[in-house]
């Protein structure tokens, strides 16, 4: 996790390749790049930062949005 300028919060992040091969870390809400103070975080403090960690919910049981739990943003459409 990370803090994201963009999002302005704490974010899960990614690593994707940029155009030279170099790895470059990305937010997984608005894919900024993240640079900096990059902290591993443990199933417990993820769920306590609005993300879901465990298995799949139940038919029926879907949260919505970007399946993070927090029901509080919907499905980017590109």
């Amino acid at each position: 996790m990370a803090d994201c300028a963009a999002c302005g919060k704490a974010v899960l992040t990614y690593v994707a390749l940029d155009d030279g091969g170099a790895e470059r870390r990305l937010c997984v809400h608005c894919d900024a790049a993240i640079s900096e103070n990059l902290k591993w975080v443990s199933p417990g403090e993820l769920e306590q930062a609005g993300y879901y960690f465990g298995a799949p919910p139940a038919e029926g049981e879907e949260k919505g949005g970007c399946g993070t739990g927090c029901g509080s943003c919907g499905v980017r459409k590109h």
